[in-house]
C-alpha cells in the first residue's frame, strides 16, 4: 500500500509481552489490549519465503489512521486511494474494524470522498 521503506519497523504485541530486546533491533514495540490484538491477523510469506503473521489491509488502514500523528499524510492518502480502487476491498470488514478500533469517523471521511 506504500512504496516507502520505514526507518524503523513497528511490531504489535498484546499488553504484558516482554519486548525489551527490540530496542537494539531497529524496531518499535506497540502494545494493544488482548481483545484487539488478534483482529485482522493473517499469515503470508515474507520476501525470504518464511511464513509470518501480519495484519490484513483493513486493519493496517485503521492503524495508520489511528496513528495519524506518526504517519505522513501522503502515505495515508495514497493507501486509502489504492484501497478504494482495489477489487478485493471489503468495506464491511473495514467499517467493523474501524468501529472496534475507534477510528470509524476518520475512516468514513476518507471512504466518503473516495467511493
Amino acid at each position: 500500500m506504500t512504496d516507502r521503506t520505514p526507518h524503523t519497523y513497528t511490531l504489535t504485541f498484546p499488553h504484558g509481552y516482554n519486548a525489551a530486546g527490540l530496542k537494539n533491533q531497529n524496531a518499535k514495540a506497540k502494545f494493544v489490549t488482548q481483545n484487539i490484538y488478534g483482529l485482522g491477523i493473517i499469515e503470508m510469506p515474507s520476501p525470504a519465503g518464511n511464513i509470518i503473521r501480519v495484519y490484513d489491509v483493513e486493519r493496517s488502514l485503521c492503524d495508520i489512521v489511528k496513528g495519524r500523528n506518526t504517519c505522513d499524510i501522503g502515505v495515508i492518502n495514497n493507501a486509502m486511494k489504492i484501497y478504494a480502487a482495489a477489487k478485493t476491498k471489503d468495506i464491511g470488514k473495514l467499517i467493523d474494524y474501524a468501529e472496534r478500533l475507534r477510528v470509524k469517523p476518520k475512516i468514513l471521511t476518507y471512504m466518503e470522498v473516495l467511493l
